[in-house]
């Protein structure tokens, strides 16, 4: 019958997995530090797409922004030169109106 007393082989035995367990572990540890430098790579490379196509985006809005106001601004010039005397009385009702709610 077996009996849970262990020889000298045993020990040598188990010293043995015990260190090559050792081993293993650490190959399993690189491995994992290896892992997430890749994936921290991989990360910040798909940021910097997400962001460079964010900042293209901003820039596109901004100049549609741009040629609209300019378009809004050449329209004020073109409807002043028409009727000046129609815009030189919305400029004073505008100015009288913003006066009356300063003073308040």
């Amino acid at each position: 019958m077996a009996t849970g007393a262990r020889g000298p082989r045993d020990d040598v035995q188990q010293g043995g997995n015990d260190s090559q367990e050792a081993r293993n572990l650490e190959a399993d540890i690189q491995q994992l530090r290896d892992d997430i430098a890749r994936l921290k790579d991989h990360l910040m490379q798909v940021g910097n797409r997400s962001m460079s196509r964010a900042r293209r985006a901003a820039w596109e809005q901004a100049d549609q922004l741009r040629d609209s106001a300019e378009e809004l601004q050449d329209d004020v010039i073109e409807a002043v030169r028409e009727k000046p005397l129609t815009a030189l009385a919305l400029a004073a009702g505008a100015g009288f109106l913003l006066a009356m709610m300063m003073r308040r």
